[in-house]
Formats: structure tokens, C-alpha cells, sequence
């Protein structure tokens, strides 16, 4: 279930109070920004049928509405779902000047909305159907490649909210030798890494296979822990937040998912589905819920399903699941409430619980009956925050005190009690054969019995897991979520092993795929370096840097390893044993963009400040010098490439700015025209002619993050806002280009990078903490 996060007694209260009103400034500013898109799409409308609607100027042609982005926008609300075509236009273009103007401002950081921010776009699986570039005179102005009168080429000309970035064609390119039908290729999920522990608990499962069930981001994951394999669920379309497995049929699952971005299934929803054959059963509360699911239970006759809402209202809603209807729904409480289960005795009664209370609620007919829970003398901390049944089928409680009580459900009134069993919250209970195991914020697993009485302790190793968020037995074995977004196999006392390997806190975007190993690096906000070993899906290292770390590339060789951080220090670490080789300082910001040259002799590293620095790095394991700075951007650095030869840099900025330098010197080139034919070493730029056919209408510039070019040249990956990477053929350069989209992310997808052989693809996921692993079938 979806966890508010707890801190220790006091210090607890205080951060639990500062989350739920972050949380509901999130919402607020999500609903809000919707609106902002909304208005700036008719503005964008108004604007356009004003000008079409003008007198033509001499030598003017009035706007067909047919080539509008604005109308082909807005015509596309009345048909089939899906992502919007690219608005890539083709101008003349006298002179190889500038290709951009640099505005007064620079926009947000990509991603740096919230989840609930993004507007509700609800690709398709594959583009338009597929059109040949139109030469200059045809029908389709979309896209012109021929030449004037004059013998000057044209250009390329693509539009970001209404700013021109202006790209040359290959002086041999030919359009017949372009294909834009949708890739051969498809992709499919090998492999997710982490398990979401951080703003979850209770959230570990045991299926009748022995499969382990769990989530992260919008995909549920069924681990076995014996075969080491995993399968996958993907019918959600944002983050899952809730998880509950019928008592009556174990391979009936329930899951609950927040506000997504489909247009047809986008709103909270439950989802009831086949863990064997991994089929949606029933879609519930579409159109009822506000905001997301934060708990899912069933009853113990397996017919009802209980969900509850993350709106101000907390709403309950009880459903018939088999008959999918409504059968009752009722204000939850004022405060937030955490989570909810029925009593094992009947399907009519159930408990909620939260902030400062407990409930004991009746089903009648379509009302529902609530009576609070009396705690009497015995100590009420500020919030209970877990919840489970005793084999005798009564209430027991963990609370953000540490306090463990044992309930009775006829009186609400507490019968046992261990006033401080834990230090610190008190995340999830599971009982077995009498003896009751509780996980909790002390980063310890404690065993009590019957009475309450503690027995054992098994303490983990807190710096390294955090706290303990989810409890679930394997046959003589437990499985442990953790804090930090892993999870632990083991008896109980002895060594566990760690199964799952994730991230931890803030976001991650930094990612790198090794030159010719099949390995790739990830780094992240919570200052720890992976390097994994993409066929056992375990890490072959794990480094700590200083600082939250932002960017990451591998050398040319692969020995070692960049890594830059969000207050401008860098690094250079030895791949293999992670010592830090030598540091640098880049600017005062944060740097999204670092990487070698192909002969490993320079380094590029991109900062928030709008500069490029150029370091020498003859000596990789050495001491790099600095010898020039890349000047010219009005907004921060996103993307860089160097050319084949390392002479040429090409960068992208968060203001859609496509620029150029000397590679040995950092001058800028502004005749662009010239570079035409320059060859880059990798494409991960999100502008220029080879892949101007990726931007759909509507998209502000800042919606797609990540762009990576296969090995081979064959295709080109993106990853976007909406928690989609999407596959093309390369170049792409057609605006009608087909291509296929995959879903698995729930946040801003931050990274794509194609591993050795191009037969696999890695992403990350921002917000959620997630890696995929995307096979290339």
C-alpha cells in the first residue's frame, strides 16, 4: 500500500505533516498545469486561425489548415488516441547562420514537473500511416529537400512551441532512401530493477508458485527466487501504489494505480487480474476516484474489493468486483487515511487507519457504519501506520510510536499492548504460527509472541538498506522490502542475501552503456554508482560518491568511469575498484551531460550554468587540464555528442537550442551548413536532421529527455514525459514516421541507452527510481 513516510516520534509527526502538504501541493500544481496546457493549446488555435483568416501579404501564401500544427492538434482530440506527429517544416534557408535565437529566458528543466503535471497524452502503439518527405511543390508542405533557383539548399526547419531550429540535410541525402515505416523491431521488458520501498510498504506478496509479487513504477513484478526469473504485468499506465491478493484464489490480484496519462483508462483505477496468465480481469472506479489508490483489500469470501482514495475526502469505495459495480462508498476521514482490511471473520466488516485514528466499519446493504477505535489511557501516537490480523482474528496495530497493539473488534477498545516496540514507525506485521514479526524504521525485523513479548531481533544493516518497509514469508524464509528500494532473502537471525537492487533516494538520470562489455553504469541522487552486468542483472560494483551524482559515460576503453553531480564536482573513478582517479569542479550547477571523446582524449562536460567545459584527458588516469570553454547557449546544457574525428561537438539546450563547436578549442561554429556532412560518434542529441522527425506536435521542447542511436544506425530510441520509450528507424527524418511506443515507466523516462550489440536497451525512470531492461526482438 502507499506509505506516508515517518521519522521518529516528534521529528515524525513533523515530517509526516510537511509530505502530505507537499503532496498536495504536487496535486494542486498538476491540476493546475493542466489548465496552463490547456489555454496555451487555445491560444496556439486562436493565434493560427487568426493568421490564416489574414489577407496575404505580397508573396505570402495564406496558412493551409491542412499543415497547421495547431488545427492538426486540435483535429486530433475527435480521432484515435495517439502520439502526436512530428512538426518538422522545411524552409528556405539563404545562409548558414545561427541556427537559433537565443530567448530572454530559459524554460523549466526537463521532467522537473510534477507526475500529475503532464498533460494526458495516450500515444498509440505505432505512428501515422506511413508518407514519403514531400519535395518542394507537392501537396505534403510538411517537410521540403530540394534546391532553389539560386543553387542554395534548403533546410530543414522543425518548430518547439513556436521557435524555429533550423537543420541541413546530408549534401548526398536522397529522400527514396529513407524509410519511415515502423521498425522490424519491437521491444519487450527483460528485466526491472529495484522494488518500490521508498514511499510504499506492505507491498511483498507470496503466490501460490512462489513467486514473489510486488511493484515498481507501472509494472507488476513476479520474481521467482528459485529460477531467478521475472514475469510481468502491464495493463497500468502510471505508478502502481496498492497491492492485494484474494484469500479465496491466490492467483487473483488487485492492484491500484494513481492519475496517468492515457485518455481512455488514465483515471485512479483498480485492476484485477490473472497472476498465471497475467489477464486483466476487471478495470474498477474509472470515473469515481480523484487522485489515486492508496490501499486495496479483498474480503475474505473473495466477491468485494475495497479501495480507498487519495483525495481530500479520503473516500472508501467498496466494489462487487465479478459484477464490476459500485456497492457502497463514504467519506473515509478528514485526516489521511493509510490503508484498510477486512476482518478475516467476515466480508462485511473491515478497519481503516491513519492519522490519529483507527475505524471499525459495518457494510449495510449500500451504507457504510463507522465506530472509531477507543485507545483509552494507553498512548495514541500521531499516526498508525500498519495493520494486521491475528490468528484469532483480531486487530493488530503499529504505529508511528513505535507501539504495537492488539485490538478487540467487538469493543474497539486495545487488549494488549508493547508501548515502544519498536524505535521509530512501525511499517508492516506478519504473523505465522503464532509468532507475530513486525519491520520497522530501526532497520530492524523483531519477533514477538502471542502476548506481545519479545523474542529476537534481527537487525540490518541500515546504512547500506534503511528501513524495513515489507515483511513476506517463503517457505522457512523472509522476504524483506527495504527503504532503499532492494529486497533481502534470508532466515530469519542469519545473513540474508540482497535479490533486488535499486536506487534509493532522489531521482536518476544518469546512465551509460561500456564500449564493448555487456555492462552499463547507473548513477543517482542517493550518491551511489552501480555498474551492472546486464545478463545476471546484479551489479558487479557498487561505488559512493560525495555528492548526488547527475551524469555518468565510460571511457573509449571502458577503464574508466565520469561521473558528474548536481552541484558541478566531477569525478573520474577506476571502473573496476571505483577510486576516484581525480576530481574537478565545473561551474556552480548541476551537469546533465559529460562525455569522451572517441579517442578517450578530451572530455565534454555540459553544466546548468549554459557553459561546455573541454578538459584534455590524454592520460585518463591522470590529472585533465582544461583547454576551452564552450560559450554561446542562453539556457543549460541537455545533450552532447562529438563527431567521429573529435573535431566537432554538437550540444542541445533547455531552450531548444542546436549549436556547434571546435572540438580541440571550444569556438563556436556558426555557419552550420558547413557541418552537414560531419558525422557524429554517438547521436544523443534530441535535435538535428537525422532525428527531427521524433517531435510530435504539442510537445514543448522539454517533453522528450533521452534520444540514443543504435551501434549500427539502424534505429534511434527515445524516452519522453509520459512514461514511454519509443523506437524508430534511423535516420528519422520524416514526419510521418512510424514508430512503436512501450510502456513500463510511471514517471519521466530520463534515460535510453543502447547496450553492446544493440540487442538490448536500458531506460530510467526519474521520479520512480526504475531501470528497465528492454529486449530488441
Amino acid at each position: 500500500m502507499a506509505d506516508i513516510d515517518l521519522n521518529g516520534t516528534n521529528e515524525n509527526d513533523r515530517v509526516l505533516e510537511l509530505e502530505e502538504k507537499i503532496k498536495a501541493l504536487e496535486l494542486t500544481l498538476g491540476e493546475k498545469d493542466k489548465k496552463i496546457t490547456s489555454l496555451e493549446s487555445e491560444v496556439s488555435r486562436l493565434n493560427n486561425e487568426i493568421k490564416s483568416r489574414s489577407a496575404p501579404g505580397p508573396g505570402r501564401k495564406i496558412a493551409d489548415k491542412a499543415s497547421d500544427p495547431s488545427s492538426r492538434s486540435a483535429g486530433a482530440a475527435s480521432r484515435k488516441p495517439q502520439r502526436p506527429t512530428s512538426g518538422a517544416k522545411a524552409v528556405s534557408r539563404p545562409n548558414g547562420g545561427a541556427t537559433t535565437k537565443k530567448p530572454g529566458t530559459s524554460p523549466r528543466k526537463p521532467g522537473a514537473g510534477t507526475t500529475t503535471g503532464r498533460p494526458k497524452t495516450a500515444p498509440a502503439r505505432s505512428g501515422p500511416p506511413n508518407k514519403p518527405l514531400a519535395k518542394k511543390g507537392s501537396k505534403n508542405q510538411r517537410m521540403e529537400v530540394s534546391k532553389g533557383v539560386d543553387g542554395e539548399e534548403h533546410a530543414v526547419k522543425l518548430f518547439l512551441r513556436g521557435r524555429g531550429i533550423v537543420c541541413y540535410p546530408p549534401t548526398d541525402f536522397a529522400v527514396d532512401s529513407v524509410k519511415s515505416d515502423k521498425p522490424d523491431e519491437t521491444l519487450k521488458i527483460n528485466w526491472v530493477y529495484g522494488y518500490r520501498g521508498r514511499d510504499a510498504q506492505d507491498n511483498i506478496l507470496v503466490l501460490p508458485s512462489g513467486e514473489l509479487l510486488y511493484y515498481q513504477a507501472a509494472v507488476g513484478v513476479l520474481y521467482n527466487p528459485q529460477t531467478r526469473t521475472q514475469r510481468f504485468y502491464q495493463g497500468h499506465n502510471d505508478d502502481i501504489r496498492c497491492i492485494a491478493v484474494s484469500p479465496t484464489d491466490g492467483n487473483i490480484v488487485a492492484t491500484g494505480q494513481a492519475a496517468g496519462h492515457d485518455e481512455k483508462e488514465g483515471d485512479p483505477h483498480v485492476r484485477i487480474w490473472n497472476a498465471e496468465t497475467l489477464e486483466t480481469l476487471a478495470v474498477l472506479g474509472m470515473g469515481n476516484l480523484q487522485r489515486g489508490v492508496c490501499s486495496v483489500a479483498f474480503s475474505p469470501d473473495g466477491s468485494k474489493v475495497l479501495m480507498i482514495d487519495e483525495s481530500n475526502d479520503h473516500t472508501i469505495y467498496i466494489y462487487d468486483w465479478n459484477k464490476k459495480s459500485k456497492i457502497a462508498s463514504q467519506k473515509g476521514h478528514q485526516d489521511p487515511v493509510i490503508g484498510a482490511k477486512f476482518l478475516p471473520s467476515s466480508s462485511n466488516k473491515f478497519v481503516s487507519y491513519g492519522k490519529g485514528h483507527i475505524i471499525f466499519w459495518d457494510i449495510d446493504g449500500n451504507k457504510l457504519i463507522k465506530k472509531s477505535g477507543l485507545f483509552e489511557k494507553n498512548a495514541k501516537a500521531r499516526f498508525v501506520t500498519s495493520l494486521a490480523f491475528t490468528d484469532k482474528g483480531e486487530p493488530i496495530t503499529g504505529d508511528s510510536g513505535g507501539n504495537l497493539y492488539v485490538w478487540s473488534h467487538s469493543d474497539r477498545k486495545i487488549t494488549k499492548a508493547n508501548p515502544g516496540a519498536h524505535d521509530g514507525s512501525i511499517y508492516t506485521i506478519l504473523l505465522n504460527d503464532g509468532a507475530i514479526y513486525t519491520g520497522g524504521q530501526d532497520c530492524k525485523v523483531r519477533k514477538f509472541n502471542p502476548d506481545l513479548v519479545e523474542e529476537d531481533a534481527w537487525v540490518l544493516d541500515g546504512a547500506q538498506h534503511g528501513r524495513v518497509k515489507a515483511l513476506a514469508l517463503v517457505g522457512d524464509q523472509l522476504a524483506v522490502g527495504t527503504y532503499n528500494n532492494g529486497m533481502l532473502l534470508g532466515k530469519f537471525g542469519e545473513e540474508a542475501e540482497q535479490i533486488i537492487y535499486g536506487h534509493g533516494a532522489g531521482d536518476l538520470w544518469g546512465g551509460s552503456a561500456h564500449p564493448s562489455l555487456n555492462l552499463f553504469a547507473t548513477v543517482g541522487q542517493d550518491k551511489v554508482v552501480y555498474i551492472w552486468e546486464a545478463d545476471s542483472h546484479t551489479p558487479k560494483s557498487t561505488f559512493h560518491v560525495e555528492k548526488p551524482a547527475q551524469a555518468c559515460c565510460f571511457s573509449p576503453c571502458g577503464s574508466v568511469l565520469a561521473v558528474s553531480s548536481t552541484t558541478g564536482e566531477w569525478w573520474v573513478l577506476d571502473a573496476e575498484t571505483g577510486d576516484v582517479l581525480s576530481s574537478y569542479h565545473s561551474g556552480p550547477e548541476q551537469i546533465d551531460a559529460i562525455s569522451y571523446s572517441p579517442d578517450g582524449k578530451k572530455i565534454a562536460v555540459g553544466s546548468h550554468d549554459n557553459y561546455v567545459y573541454l578538459f584534455s584527458s590524454e592520460d585518463l588516469r591522470g590529472q585533465y587540464s582544461p583547454i576551452g570553454k564552450c560559450s554561446g547557449h542562453s539556457s543549460f546544457i541537455t545533450h552532447l555528442d562529438f563527431s567521429v574525428d573529435g573535431k566537432v561537438l554538437q550540444t542541445t539546450s533547455g531552450d531548444y537550442e542546436h549549436l556547434f563547436w571546435d572540438g580541440d578549442t571550444g569556438d563556436q561554429i556558426t555557419n552550420t551548413k558547413d557541418l552537414r556532412d560531419v558525422v557524429m560518434n554517438t547521436y544523443t542529441c534530441t535535435l538535428g536532421f537525422p532525428v527531427c522527425g521524433i517531435w510530435p506536435i504539442g510537445y514543448d521542447g522539454t517533453d522528450i529527455n533521452a534520444l540514443d542511436r543504435s551501434h549500427d544506425s539502424s534505429l534511434v530510441v527515445t524516452a519522453d514525459d509520459f512514461g514511454l520509450v519509443n523506437l524508430f528507424r534511423y535516420p528519422c527524418c520524416n514526419p510521418t514516421a512510424e514508430w512503436g511506443s512501450y510502456r513500463g515507466h510511471s514517471a519521466h523516462v530520463t534515460k535510453v541507452r543502447f547496450l553492446v550489440g544493440d540487442k538490448e536497451i536500458i531506460s530510467l525512470g526519474g521520479r520512480d527510481q526504475s531501470i528497465i531492461q528492454w529486449g530488441v526482438v
